[in-house]
């Protein structure tokens, strides 16, 4: 756009934008530049039509005086891109000069498909929200009923600082849940459609399907505060994932009679502690199911026991492994049994049965034959089986008590409370409570005098309020909370003890309280240097060290001040 310079002005006023070119493929990158000459004014940016911005803007500007005449030039750039193939229009940019508004022409950018395409889930939040968005994926699509499937929950964000305090987690229909530990994931660098992010795994699941059909994997909701610093208080935006449908597929038909929902793979071993024993002596009988499967959901095999042999509930063992990979280890069971009579006893084989995705069939384990040797037991052992109730104790009725022969406290006649010590103690505390209330309101008035003082007093117990609060989030493995619990103890406390606003709190105030001592200073500079680890950790997810080794700093560095401003 070109418009005549007023009366007296060298040059003439040109508004233009240009690209440096007109047709990609979606994820290519075009430079998108707006220059006005000869004139000061600012002007806005144009509507992008879709587009997203990379990068920009970029400022240049220059000025030239030749032979008396002068000319000035004033150019942004950005770097731009589109996620999706289409016809994107450039709107014009408008900028007002003197008494009238001139703009520059728009722009149609024409987008190809490009030559790699991402996740439909991925491009379609990208278009809602290309800075900020929340998706969730399976490790499989598909899985037999009782078949282990990974859910994970990836944050792509292009925000400098963002947390995120609240979360709603995702309701699951028709699925047993194991949370995974997601404390040590980090933010990665990468690239979608040509537009950078960095993405965090923020939940991680391990899903075992219950029944089969269609299931649905609802929306999870996080709400973000982005751009938050000392002195801002941020902007609260929520974001909301995707939903996803998964396909459970029921197990075959002809399910063997002892098949009890064990899906994966997995190995059986039976052993006993020993095999030669004395009548009433306890054999322990372990049971150990090992593998990758759905161990937590697997119940004790049947075990058929000799009548001789008196046998209990077993105890269940677990050493189980739950990670990105699945659900792997060993489940046990441990069956005390004690032999009544001597003899020889053959306890057979323990077998159980699962079924195997990989083969898309059933299995049978079998133990091998267990056979116990009972020796006769001492002298004068009685060996008649009693039968075990095996429960606790129950009170059946309370109707009858005994007789009390304890010290029935009895007084001799004629005594009276009248003069003794109790009779004096009651009269007299009246007075001394008195007494008491006038010294406690005396020193009540004397502190509220000196606020200063009350609040140097209240500094530690304030600090431990908040130090409790951060416990309660580290116990609770909530990063945010307990970051924002130690950080505002930190300052708190700080400022109470010495007197300071929260904004005055720094290295020299600290150094000045704390006296010119290197105990003093390294106490300071612990202070600050914690304080700094949370505020980094709160608004950028980087965490330099363990959450319980910050906590146990920050109380021994609060425990040093109190034991050196004493």
């Amino acid at each position: 756009m070109t418009m005549l310079a007023p009366k007296g002005l060298a040059q003439e006023i040109t508004f233009t934008a240009t690209v440096d070119r007109t047709s990609i493929a979606a994820g290519d990158q075009i430079r998108l530049t707006v220059t006005l000459s000869n004139a000061q004014e600012r002007f806005a940016p144009p509507d992008l039509g879709g587009l997203v911005i990379l990068a920009g803007p970029q400022e240049s500007s220059s000025f030239n005086l030749i032979n008396g005449r002068m000319s000035s030039t004033v150019s942004r750039t950005w770097l731009l891109t589109a996620t999706q193939p289409g016809k994107y229009t450039i709107g014009p940019a408008r900028v007002k000069v003197g008494r009238g508004t001139i703009e520059t022409d728009p722009i149609t950018i024409e987008v190809s498909k490009g030559s790699a395409q991402s996740n439909p889930s991925v491009q379609r939040a990208q278009q809602s929200d290309p800075n900020l968005f929340l998706i969730v994926s399976l490790s499989k699509s598909k899985a037999y009923v009782g078949e282990q499937v990974v859910a994970s929950y990836h944050l792509y964000n292009r925000y400098t600082n963002i947390e995120a305090p609240k979360s709603e987690p995702p309701q699951l229909n028709g699925f047993w849940s194991e949370e995974l530990n997601t404390d040590n994931a980090r933010w990665e660098e990468k690239v979608v459609n040509g537009v950078g992010y960095r993405v965090i795994l923020i939940k991680q699941q391990l899903l075992f399907p219950q029944r089969a059909g269609k299931l649905r994997i609802e929306p999870m909701t996080l709400t973000c505060v982005i751009n938050r610093s000392f002195f801002n208080r941020g902007t609260t935006v929520d974001v909301r994932s995707n939903a996803i449908e998964f396909t459970a597929l029921p197990l075959p038909p002809g399910a063997p009679a002892d098949f009890n929902g064990a899906v994966g793979e997995l190995a059986l071993d039976v052993q006993a502690d020993r095999t030669s024993v004395k009548v009433n002596e306890a054999i322990e009988v372990n049971v150990r199911l090992s593998g990758r499967s759905n161990l937590k959901l697997l119940d004790a095999p049947q075990l058929s026991f000799p009548s001789d042999l008196e046998s209990y509930e077993p105890k269940v063992v677990d050493k189980v492994t739950v990670n990105a990979g699945g659900m792997s280890g060993s489940r046990g069971f441990q069956y005390t049994v004690i032999p009544r009579h001597e003899g020889t006893y053959d306890l057979g084989t323990v077998g159980l049965s699962y079924f195997d995705p990989r083969t898309e069939s059933y299995k049978r384990l079998t133990s091998e034959p267990l056979v116990i040797e009972v020796a006769p037991g001492a002298a004068g052992t009685v060996t008649t089986t009693v039968p075990s109730l095996r429960t606790d104790v129950v009170e059946l009725d309370s109707d009858i008590r005994f007789i009390g022969t304890g010290d029935a406290q009895l007084r001799r006649k004629g005594r009276t409370l009248f003069g003794s010590w109790p009779w004096l103690a009651g009269m007299s505390a009246p007075a001394l409570l008195f007494l008491g209330f006038i010294v406690w309101d005396h020193r009540r008035r004397k502190r509220m005098a000196d606020p200063e003082g009350m609040r140097r007093q209240r500094a530690d117990k304030v600090a431990r309020k908040h130090l409790q609060q951060a416990a309660e989030a580290l116990k609770q493995g909530t990063a945010a909370p307990f970051y924002a619990a130690l950080s505002k103890a930190l300052h708190g406390y700080a400022s109470d003890k010495f007197n300071l606003g929260v904004a005055e709190v720094s290295a020299r105030l600290l150094h000045e309280r704390l006296g010119a001592s290197g105990e003093g200073r390294e106490a300071a500079d612990a202070l600050l240097r914690i304080i700094s680890e949370c505020d980094m950790a709160r608004f950028a997810p980087v965490a330099d060290r363990p959450q319980a080794q910050l906590y146990e700093e920050a109380v021994a560095v609060i425990q040093r001040i109190e034991r050196i401003q004493r």
